[in-house]
């Protein structure tokens, strides 16, 4: 009788009064047994956890679930340094482009100010690199100069929007996007000569085309009601405390509900969601209170004000404090040692990505709600019912979300003002949670 047999024989013959097996016995059964038979040790091994979680329970057999975890995922390889990335792309482009594109990621990299510089993110760097490389090689293939007139460039949007035969079209929005990053890119390489009136007239034209159209990843049908995404995410995290084992798939639910409590509680960016870790950026003050601190560099901020200025409130709810504690507690531990309040799955120590936050939301409210609502699309249904339903309505969605515009820059709102808006909308939430009401649009 091989050795997994013997410990199922054990387990079965088990009561809830004997010992369960520990985590450093389990570690090594299952180290033994894939040597001996392979990829086959880990399936036996989740048939073990389920027969002993039907004597010992699902909370009692929940190291079973990291021992497995352990054994069949390695830690999560480093993201590749986005500043290195910028640094390869700018080597593709036009040798004449490289030196002063290369100086401006050198000063960005540091975040210091230069006079007469504009300090830009990691992010936008790529993505202007990305949009002179894609511009040149349109350039090259229609021989003509990379110096665009605005006959030129309006017809490069054009040809984004309709491109040839095997092409891919874009949106005009995106469109715009990429006709001001050449823009903005070409100043920078030409070190400030190439400068033209009709070209920024191109642009704006066609930034008016866009907001004129609206953007086509957002519908009516998205805005289901920030109670709405609450509520759903404490019913994901319900049916996770009820699985009878209690496994890494029972973790993933409990993840999965707090990231559309804690969005719609907290409406930031993907972004932000992805820096949230225990003890750093989120704090468990008590049953009740929630302190969060994010960086600058979490937030969609000029980068010149990163450094200086971050996001620090703290907040009163008392649900989602008690959801947070059991998830530390009980859920948390299952992926691995670290602190990131939204794990991935793939890899350990690892947060989940933006990206990955923004299709994994969108799939689950496909799922229950009949339509996809990415993760930044919580942040306009907090937008709309906290506007609907709060006292300062507009005002109190736009405090939410931490919207600026010109207006508002220079009124100087406060962060009493902001700190109240968020104290109303998290009890707003949970009362509707509590008494099943639903938003209706």
């Amino acid at each position: 009788m091989n050795d997994h047999l013997t410990l199922l024989r054990r387990l079965r013959a088990a009561s809830p009064l004997d010992e369960v097996p520990t985590r450093e016995a389990l570690s090594c059964h299952l180290a033994a047994r894939v040597d001996e038979v392979g990829a086959p040790a880990f399936t036996e091994f989740a048939y073990l956890q389920m027969v002993a979680a039907k004597t010992w329970g699902a909370e009692r057999t929940a190291h079973f679930a990291r021992v497995l975890r352990d054994a069949r995922v390695s830690p999560k390889a480093q993201n590749t340094c986005p500043w290195q990335t910028a640094e390869r792309l700018a080597g593709s482009l036009p040798v004449e482009w490289r030196t002063p594109l290369l100086e401006q990621i050198a000063i960005s990299r540091k975040g210091q100010a230069v006079l007469g510089r504009t300090i830009w993110s990691a992010d936008y760097t790529k993505a202007v690199l990305a949009a002179l490389g894609r511009w040149a090689a349109y350039c090259v293939s229609r021989r003509q100069t990379t110096l665009p007139t605005a006959t030129s460039l309006h017809a490069y949007g054009r040809h984004l929007v309709w491109p040839d035969a095997d092409g891919e079209p874009t949106t005009t929005g995106t469109a715009a996007n990429y006709l001001q990053r050449i823009m903005a890119g070409l100043g920078v390489a030409t070190r400030g000569r190439f400068r033209s009136k009709a070209c920024d007239f191109v642009v704006a034209d066609w930034r008016e085309r866009s907001r004129m159209e609206g953007t086509s990843t957002k519908t009516g049908s998205q805005l289901v009601g920030a109670s709405s995404l609450y509520g759903f995410g404490f019913r994901l995290m319900a049916e996770a405390n009820e699985r009878p084992v209690r496994g890494l798939e029972a973790a993933k639910i409990f993840r999965n509900g707090l990231i559309f409590a804690v969005g719609a509680a907290l409406p930031e960016r993907a972004r932000a969601l992805t820096w949230l870790e225990f003890d750093r950026s989120l704090r468990l003050i008590d049953g009740t209170h929630i302190h969060i601190d994010l960086p600058g560099e979490a937030l969609k901020y000029p980068e010149a004000r990163k450094a200086q200025e971050g996001y620090d409130v703290i907040f009163e709810n008392l649900g989602l404090a008690e959801a947070l504690h059991a998830y530390r507690t009980d859920f948390r531990p299952l992926f691995d040692d670290g602190l990131h309040l939204f794990p991935s799955v793939h890899g350990k120590l690892g947060a989940i990505t933006p990206a990955h936050l923004g299709r994994l939301t969108g799939d689950l409210t496909e799922r229950e709600f009949g339509v996809r609502i990415p993760i930044h699309r919580l942040r306009d249904n907090v937008a709309t019912e906290a506007s609907e339903n709060l006292i300062g309505g507009a005002y109190a969605g736009k405090t939410l979300l931490r919207h600026v515009d010109e207006a508002i820059t220079r009124r100087h709102y406060d962060h009493s003002e902001g700190l109240k808006a968020a104290c109303d909308f998290d009890d707003f939430i949970e009362k509707r949670r509590k008494v099943s009401a639903e938003l209706i649009l």
